[in-house]
Parts: structure tokens; C-alpha cells; sequence
């Protein structure tokens, strides 16, 4: 493995501990905040950002979207959405100390699945060749992941906020794509021709309408079960871009190629195993935790304050939609 491969990867690790960290506190945050709709972009904003809590997940988020696509200019996109992936390992310790939850058997056998499908990725890696920018199939496949994401997101009212969750989750591998783009245009024709690209645009617009997606399911879920589906939906999204989109090998050899092609089966797998047994958290992730009781975790101190009034159960405005 070389040593510019190795510090993709390594920067992914980094990237997934920042991201996760961060995601716990924005869920903490976002639960005393109005409403999250597109519709009111600037009031949704200004909610969020008069929580201290919620900053200091942006920052930690924005920290570790910052390692993320410095790791997708060191890496191939399959492989950094892969190691991002442990990201999923590091959210279940996270919410055993922001929300006291215990690991079970099936959570430790999917962090365990995890661990070793990082290990058989890592096995006989060459240099990254770069990405190869197919401009008609990069654009149909950020088209079919915005067609998909808007489907799950119809279906939110029905089927809660993993649905959002994972709306979000397709959106940000769609904008993971178009970022891998960039970088390879970067790499070959600098930072002007990034400007004057269109990728730059889906990349942008993705990640908007991702980060309501998220923030929105955030508000009216469960932290863990939404940021499991929405990171697993992330890397499956990615990771087949990368490989039939991006030009990202699976191996230099057909034995190879098959241990990756499994290892990446495996990624899959572990999260969506994370994923309901997560969503199975009533009790760890009750209604009545605070902000304050879950920043206080974090830090060392137990500063709970009084439970939410009952029955305060946050709403999905969907523009177009019926308003609740």
C-alpha cells in the first residue's frame, strides 16, 4: 500500500470519528430547536445555531467533512466511504457514553464484521489511478440518487425518520461522487476549472438538501438508529459510484478482486445489522434527555435538566405537503 493511500485512508478514520462525534451533539442540539423545514431556511438556521450544543456538533462536523474530502484526494471514493464506515463502530461507544447504552451481542458482531472487512480492504492495495470522470454517467447517477432520496423522503410521514435518515444518507453519496469528480479535475486542470465545473453545482446542491434531510430526522428521531441508516445508505451509494461510476478497481488480481468485492459485501451487511438493532433503542434513547444531559455526558458531568413536556412530538413540513 502506498504511503499517499495510506493517509486517505487514515484521514477517512480520522474523518468518521470527527463526523459521529459531531452528529450525537447536533441531535442533542436540534431537540429544543423549531421545526427543521426547507421552506424557512433562515428561521431553521437560526434555531440551530442558538444552541451551543448544536455548534459545537457543526464544528466537529464541518472538522471532519474537511479530513473527508482531503482523504477523497488521497484515495478512491469506494475505499474512503468503506473506512468512513467505522464510523458506524465509533457511534455505538458514542452513544454509550452520551446516552448510556450497552452494546449487544448483535451490535459486537457487526462492529467485529466491520473491523474485519477494513482488514481485508487493506489487503494488496495499489496507488490510486485517480478518478475517471464520465460526464453522462456521473450525471445519470447523481439523477437516479436524486430520484431515489426524494422517494424515501415522501415516504417519511409514514415511515418515520429513518426514512429521512436515509434520504439524506443517498444525498450525501451523491455529493461524495461529485466531490470525488472535483478532486480529479483539481488534481488534472486546477482550482479554475473546479470552479467552472458543473459537478461543483450537484455537489453543493446534494449536500444542501442532505443536510435538511438529516438535521429534519435528527429532530424527530432517534440519533442512533438515524445516523446508522443514513451513514449505510451514504457508503452503499458511494461505493457503487465509485466502482461503476469513478473508474475505482477492486483489485490488481480476480483473487483480489473478490476479497474486496466481499469486504465491501461486508460493510454493507455490518450496517444494516447496526441499523435495527439500533432502532430497537427505546430506552437509551428516551424522550426525556436533554441537551445539556447528553453535553454533560461528553464532558465528565451529569447536568440533566427537567424532561421535555409529554407528547411534544415535532412535525415533518414538507414543501408542497399539508402543514401539521
Amino acid at each position: 500500500m502506498s504511503g499517499r493511500l495510506m493517509l486517505g485512508l487514515g484521514l477517512a478514520l480520522a474523518a468518521s470519528l470527527a463526523l459521529n462525534a459531531g452528529f450525537l451533539l447536533q441531535h442533542a442540539g436540534a431537540a429544543d430547536a423549531p421545526a427543521v423545514t426547507p421552506r424557512r431556511p433562515i428561521a431553521t438556521l437560526r434555531g440551530l445555531l442558538a444552541s451551543r450544543v448544536w455548534l459545537a456538533g457543526l464544528a466537529l462536523g464541518l472538522g471532519g467533512w474537511a479530513l473527508h474530502v482531503d482523504a477523497l484526494s488521497h484515495a478512491p471514493l469506494s475505499l474512503v466511504q468503506a473506512f468512513v464506515t467505522g464510523g458506524l463502530v465509533l457511534a455505538v461507544p458514542l452513544a454509550t457514553l452520551g446516552l448510556g447504552h450497552r452494546l449487544d451481542r448483535g451490535e459486537r458482531r457487526a462492529v467485529v464484521l466491520l473491523g474485519v472487512a477494513l482488514a481485508l480492504l487493506s489487503a494488496g492495495l495499489g496507488p490510486d489511478r485517480g478518478a475517471v470522470v464520465n460526464a453522462p454517467a456521473l450525471a445519470a447517477a447523481l439523477g437516479a440518487a436524486g430520484v431515489l432520496a426524494a422517494a424515501l423522503a415522501a415516504t417519511a410521514p409514514r415511515a418515520g425518520a429513518g426514512a429521512l435518515g436515509a434520504a439524506g444518507g443517498v444525498l450525501y453519496g451523491a455529493g461524495d461522487m461529485a466531490v470525488k469528480a472535483l478532486t480529479a479535475i483539481a488534481h488534472h486542470h486546477g482550482a479554475g476549472a473546479v470552479l467552472r465545473s458543473p459537478w461543483l453545482a450537484a455537489a453543493a446542491l446534494a449536500t444542501v438538501a442532505a443536510f435538511f434531510c438529516f438535521q429534519r430526522a435528527l429532530q424527530t428521531g432517534r440519533a442512533v438508529p438515524v445516523i446508522a441508516l443514513m451513514t449505510a445508505a451514504t457508503n452503499v451509494v458511494a461505493i457503487l459510484g465509485g466502482v461503476a461510476v469513478l473508474g475505482d478497481r477492486l483489485g490488481g488480481s480476480p483473487p483480489l478482486q473478490a476479497l474486496h468485492a466481499a469486504a465491501f459485501a461486508l460493510v454493507v451487511a455490518a450496517a444494516w445489522r447496526l441499523a435495527p438493532t439500533q432502532a430497537a433503542l427505546q430506552g437509551a434513547e428516551s424522550e426525556d434527555v436533554s441537551a445539556a444531559s447528553i453535553s454533560g455526558s461528553f464532558l465528565g458531568r451529569d447536568e440533566r435538566l427537567p424532561a421535555e413536556t409529554p407528547g411534544r412530538v415535532a412535525t415533518v413540513d414538507v414543501p408542497g405537503g399539508p402543514s401539521h
